[in-house]
């Protein structure tokens, strides 16, 4: 009995019921984000079209497309909702006005190959670009200047993750390497993964990163000393890019995998506590719901579904 109701416990604590499959999109969504109050979720895919959806309900609230040439990579959303920015295959980033629809800025001449990534800094006056060209574009988005302010050229390979924390810039490689760097103090910091990550999650307290590798592992890395804390396998994940994300109170992991499952494991003791069969392809993209315990998944199968508990 004890077992059983400990079991509930930790289900209640994880999104393991799919309360809505959402389709709209012509192939594989590749990302879907929730905005930053989590009423809301924004999918994009190789179809270059971006939705605007109601998760719970399943209703397809918007429609933002006719500006990306080729599929659509990653998105972030500004904290007020009002603006997201896209980038993707065509080595363009699109600025969107949420409520009219339209493209209020278009950054295309900082990176000669596919962008991967983007994130914004604390206020939203900047956004940083990470591309397989091996650097990663700083833009100023208060100034009418189209060129990058900045650009960081420090990586081996293809740059596949950043993420803005405060004054630090975290980036993760195909070079095996997370580097962080400090703007203020102007100096870089080199985590050596020694497998070659294409995705990558921030934990909620700030302290931890957590790189998905090509050698079907997760790795749980402390920011301050660079330590490998924990490892986390199981999954299949050696060809495409898969998400990775941790749940709203950092006590779990959890993680996509290329036959379309997505598994949960203990983020301290390392073991699987739970694995969905979610979809029937290569879960491309995880992102958590900022408050609630429910989770986007989306994957190369054209869907996005809805997850709680």
């Amino acid at each position: 009995m004890k077992r059983n109701g400990a079991r509930k416990k930790q289900a209640s604590r994880i999104p393991y019921k799919c309360q809505r499959t959402i389709k709209g999109h012509k192939g594989a969504v590749t990302v879907a984000k929730f905005n930053s109050d989590g009423k809301y979720c924004l999918s994009g895919g190789k179809d270059k079209n971006i939705h605007l959806w109601n998760p719970v309900e399943g209703n397809l609230v918007k429609t933002y497309g006719g500006y990306h040439g080729y599929e659509i990579l990653d998105i972030c959303v500004r904290k007020d909702n009002a603006q997201f920015a896209s980038v993707g295959g065509d080595r363009t980033a699109f600025m969107w006005d949420v409520a009219t629809g339209a493209v209020t800025r278009r950054f295309k001449n900082g990176h000669d190959r596919r962008i991967n990534s983007c994130a914004y800094n604390n206020d939203a006056t900047v956004l940083f670009t990470a591309s397989d060209d091996e650097s990663i574009c700083a833009w100023d988005l208060r100034s009418r200047n189209f060129k990058p302010i900045q650009k960081i050229s420090e990586f081996k390979d293809s740059v596949s993750a950043v993420h803005v924390s405060d004054e630090t810039i975290i980036a993760s490689g195909v070079d095996g390497c997370i580097r962080y760097f400090d703007v203020r103090m102007g100096k870089v910091t080199v985590d050596h993964v020694g497998e070659a990550v294409t995705t990558m999650a921030i934990s909620n307290d700030d302290q931890c990163v957590l790189v998905g590798c090509l050698d079907n592992k997760l790795r749980l890395f402390d920011r301050s000393e660079g330590d490998l804390l924990n490892s986390y396998e199981g999954h299949k994940h050696s060809q495409y890019r898969i998400g990775c994300c941790l749940t709203g109170d950092d006590a779990f992991v959890i993680g996509g995998s290329e036959d379309g499952k997505v598994y949960f494991w203990n983020l301290v003791e390392g073991n699987v506590v739970h694995k969905l069969d979610a979809h029937y392809r290569a879960v491309a993209c995880i992102a958590y719901h900022p408050s609630a315990v429910s989770m986007l998944t989306s994957s190369a199968d054209g869907s996005v579904k809805f997850w709680t508990t």
